[in-house]
């Protein structure tokens, strides 16, 4: 599945759609700010939204909760995403999908292999990032 979103939903302004549940999201981002934007735009939407600075941190929570989505930034300092994703993978299943995001064009030719489920160029637009909530976590 290719996540390109922006460009392929209108954007207009609507009052925040509500998850049937509780979906979980867990964020794996660098850049804290963004972190956190993310993480309160995917609250308002009706998901647990859990986060993590680096790819160690989200290794050590995934030993404890079970996420529905993981939103994975691909270039981070120590482990990279593709380290992250080949970790994650040698867990014990459920996997949760994995949307890739990167400011780096040559980020989709490199996660091709990776099985993921989608990536979103940065910088993205909050209607992209709840596109993928509605996508893959079932917004209604």
């Amino acid at each position: 599945m290719d996540l390109n979103l922006a460009a392929d939903r209108p954007t207009t302004a609507t009052a925040p759609r509500r998850l049937p549940g509780q979906g979980r999201v867990l964020v794996i981002e660098d850049d804290e700010s963004l972190r956190e934007i993310m993480e309160v735009l995917i609250a308002v939407e009706g998901c647990d939204a859990r986060s993590a600075a680096d790819a160690a941190a989200a290794l050590d929570l995934l030993s404890r909760w079970e996420p529905d989505l993981i939103l994975l930034d691909f270039y981070m300092p120590g482990m990279d995403g593709a380290s992250f994703i080949r970790a994650y993978r040698e867990r014990p299943e459920p996997h949760a999908p994995i949307v890739v995001l990167s400011g780096s064009a040559d980020a989709r030719e490199q996660v091709a292999d990776l099985g993921v489920a989608g990536c979103l160029d940065k910088p993205f637009a909050a209607e992209a990032l709840l596109a993928v909530l509605d996508d893959l976590v079932g917004c209604s």
